[in-house]
């Protein structure tokens, strides 16, 4: 519920004190809120998560597949398939990111970006925001160049074989499954 359809009403919660109980910034901060209800009870103990706002991109080569990389995730504890995703840098536009990302990533580049929309991961631990790219008629132009802890195989994919990687679970990833199914909705709108 948005402020202006509050009106009237008083659903917002007061925070009343603040600490912060771990911060590695830019990855994450953990803080714990004393906080007032609108009926008047206090909450003594709410944790908030912090974490970077970021961009996923499903780029649609010249082909018809999309760009994915299998990859060892260590926070999943196992190998997923995923789209190319990134943290927007502190001024830095989430379309820039995205372009970037792809590039570093997966070697693609496109010309043709639609914005898929954005989301809170958790909306009742904070958790960043994340910007979803549709990237049509990507082609590879250099090698991936992550430069980070990233060990992956570029792979490409079509339609058939992204639902059955989503049914056996090797994409484990929502935002991964997000993105996805954002572009398939926009796409099909489009062609109406």
């Amino acid at each position: 519920m948005d402020k202006k359809a509050a009106a009237g009403k008083n659903v917002f919660w007061e925070v009343l004190e603040r600490k912060d109980v771990f911060t590695a910034e830019p990855r994450i901060k953990i803080s714990v809120e004393r906080l007032k209800l609108p009926d008047g009870r206090i909450v003594d103990d709410y944790y908030r998560i912090q974490l970077p706002e970021s961009a996923v991109m499903v780029a649609r080569n010249t082909g018809g597949k999309i760009v994915m990389s299998r990859q060892y995730l260590h926070g999943f504890g196992g190998v997923s398939v995923v789209l190319p995703a990134g943290r927007i840098e502190k001024g830095e536009e989430p379309l820039h990111t995205a372009r970037r990302e792809l590039l570093e990533e997966t070697g693609y580049a496109s010309e043709e970006w639609m914005p898929l929309g954005s989301m809170v991961p958790n909306v009742n631990y904070g958790c960043g925001r994340v910007y979803f790219f549709y990237a049509g008629n990507a082609r590879r132009v250099a090698k991936p160049m992550s430069g980070d802890l990233e060990d992956m195989e570029i792979i490409l994919m079509d339609e058939r074989e992204i639902i059955q990687a989503i049914k056996t679970g090797r994409i484990a990833s929502v935002g991964t499954i997000t993105a996805l199914s954002l572009a398939k909705i926009f796409r099909e709108k489009s062609r109406c």
